[in-house]
């Protein structure tokens, strides 16, 4: 386990996550939004990539009323390393330009999380 210095907060699982806000659909909700739709076929077109990273796990979250998608790739703190030292490319390069291309899709941000199960 790795702490963040003498706080007591260890982990041992590091997620990258990668995240937008879509566009709400003619309805106003996430039924019918296009951007929503084209975010989760982009996530689909990654899967394989995604899941191909040592002992990850992806993750994908959505919320109706705030309009988020989110992404998370979570790993063992040693196989996340060799991917950060990489600054996590060319997966997230790629997949952060084509999320940016997306019509109705903003606030494109990426972070670094840490994970324990308590």
């Amino acid at each position: 386990m790795a702490e963040i210095g003498d706080t007591g907060v260890a982990f041992d699982k590091v997620a990258r996550e990668w995240r937008c806000k879509y566009t709400a659909g003619p309805s106003g909700g996430p039924g019918d939004s296009a951007s929503l739709k084209e975010c989760q076929a982009l996530l689909k077109e990654f899967l394989p990539k995604l899941k191909a990273l040592p002992k990850a796990e992806i993750t994908r979250q959505v919320c109706g009323g705030c309009l988020d998608f989110k992404v998370s790739i979570v790993q063992p703190l040693e196989e996340h390393g060799a991917w950060a030292g990489q600054n996590y490319n060319p997966l997230e390069e790629e997949f952060v330009a084509k999320l940016k291309a997306i019509k109705g899709v903003s606030q494109v941000e990426t972070q670094e999380i840490t994970f324990v199960s308590m």
